[in-house]
């Protein structure tokens, strides 16, 4: 049992650089779950999909949104720089996790026509995380 504890966490990064990288990575991660999602709201919102596939659809994304602010979140920050990396990723995850959030309610709640309606949001929310990863790397 204390092995698969240790084995679950990820430890701190040496360096400023390490950890500046993996912020960049999962920033990268998330921008593809939001796309992804993005790419469902706007489907639905033309009549191309129903909100049954688009719900599977915004439910996985908000899976891989998950898996990767865990990973990172798991992270220890290796400084002060580090903290203040660690805050504008977290906030862009929060954002982007609120976003994917609602679209995949409209979606199990059978609206949609509505989904489109939550692709600005997601729009937003995955330019924000591709201009932080642009920017860590």
């Amino acid at each position: 049992m204390c092995v698969l504890a240790v084995a679950g966490c990820a430890g701190s990064s040496r360096t400023e650089e390490d950890y500046r990288l993996k912020a960049a990575n999962t920033a990268e991660a998330a921008a593809s779950a939001v796309g992804t999602a993005r790419l469902a709201t706007e489907a639905a919102g033309r009549g191309n999909t129903t909100s049954a596939y688009a719900s599977v659809l915004l439910g996985e994304a908000e899976k891989d949104l998950a898996g990767a602010e865990q990973a990172f979140t798991s992270r220890q920050p290796p400084d002060a720089n580090a903290d203040r990396i660690r805050g504008e990723v977290t906030d862009a995850l929060s954002a982007a996790g609120d976003a994917l959030t609602a679209a995949r309610i409209a979606a199990r709640r059978g609206e949609s026509t509505a989904l489109a309606g939550h692709t600005p949001a997601l729009a937003k929310a995955q330019d924000q995380l591709d201009r932080l990863e642009e920017r860590l790397s």
